[in-house]
């Protein structure tokens, strides 16, 4: 059998009561807001400032996800639980269903001390190995996935 492999996110109470929709199937979080270049988001301008130039490079880069219109998820649960409760999510969408994470893992922020490579790898379902890229990727140890979905 395949192994499974999840994506997490810490959802806040406020979260909580502005942006899901309780059915049977689950919550489904509608309009939440972008928040990746808003200085509160991780209490830092330093943060917000390299959201902005990662912004800068993957519009340079001709990618159509960017901090401006996508969210961050994490592969470790225990990651996620330090923004809010601990929720297993997967985006949902008709059209631009996209994803992008540091190619060698990891953290978009905090910027960590070593040397490793800061490249963005995504996938956006239009390359044949997408699904296996992103599948490498969902196994990371506590690695962040930006993801967005129309």
């Amino acid at each position: 059998a395949a192994a499974s492999y999840f994506l997490y996110r810490g959802l806040s109470p406020d979260a909580n009561r502005q942006f899901v929709d309780k059915n049977s199937r689950g919550l489904v979080i509608t309009d939440e807001p972008f928040d990746l270049l808003d200085v509160e988001t991780y209490g830092s301008t330093a943060a917000a400032s390299y959201f902005q130039s990662l912004e800068v490079q993957m519009n340079a880069n001709r990618l159509s996800i960017r901090p401006s219109n996508s969210h961050i998820g994490s592969t470790c649960p225990l990651e996620a639980a330090k923004w809010g409760a601990a929720v297993s999510i997967w985006p949902l969408g008709e059209e631009n269903v996209q994803f992008a994470w540091m190619e060698r893992g990891g953290l978009f922020w905090p910027i960590p001390k070593s040397s490793k490579s800061r490249a963005i790898a995504y996938s956006d379902g239009t390359n044949k190995n997408d699904d296996q890229r992103l599948s490498y990727a969902l196994r990371g140890d506590a690695w962040e996935i930006m993801f967005r979905a129309d």
